[in-house]
């Protein structure tokens, strides 16, 4: 993996900050962070190694996106274009962690979408930080944050296309920012994992 340049805030942080449902003009800010600590007693304590932080990160993006039973076309896990490598802190320790922010289709009953991935996390014992609701918007949208037992943070936001926009490629989005890991196998400077060029045939 080349690594060209540093990113040194959080893609997750961004991407939240700049969430929009649709064309309602609304930013949402769930005020939710990536909860990492020196407690060893702790999963998310920076000592699980990168391989497995890597393969939680990818199964939750796999998941959510089943879950919401819209398409995300530019996710390609075999490729792992957008997954980006960034910079995070555990007490005064320096890791890395895995984030990426993916755009997906209308929703036809946002709430109904939110519900049911808010089930699905609660059943596997997830913290549920917000629920925001604009329901009553003119392109009605719903927005859902959570925190998984190992400290990975999913942003979800989902709209109705009542506008009649042909482009129907955008008016979802999934956030996902992995817990920080101090595994050493990732040292360097952080970057884009792209996929390889290709060889031809």
């Amino acid at each position: 993996m080349t690594r060209p340049a540093p990113v040194l805030v959080s893609a997750l942080a961004i991407a939240t900050a700049l969430l929009l449902f649709g064309v309602t003009g609304c930013v949402f800010m769930p005020g939710v962070t990536n909860p990492v600590t020196a407690d060893s007693a702790l999963p998310y304590d920076g000592t699980r190694a990168a391989t497995a932080v890597e393969k939680d990160f990818y199964d939750t993006i796999d998941d959510t996106i089943q879950q919401t039973g819209l398409a995300f076309p530019t996710w390609n896990r075999a490729s792992e274009d957008g997954v980006m490598l960034t910079t995070c802190t555990v007490g005064s320790e320096s890791g890395n962690q895995f984030s990426i922010t993916l755009r997906g289709g209308a929703s036809p009953d946002p709430k109904a979408a939110v519900e049911k991935v808010k089930g699905y996390w609660e059943s596997k014992n997830w913290t549920i930080e917000t629920i925001i609701d604009h329901t009553d918007a003119p392109n009605p949208g719903m927005q859902i944050a959570a925190t998984s037992p190992t400290g990975i943070v999913v942003v979800y936001s989902t709209t109705k296309n009542n506008s009649g926009t042909v482009d129907d490629s955008k008016w979802s989005r999934i956030s996902v920012e992995s817990d920080c890991t101090l595994d050493p196998s990732l040292d360097g400077i952080p970057t884009q994992k792209t996929s390889p060029p290709s060889t031809g045939a």
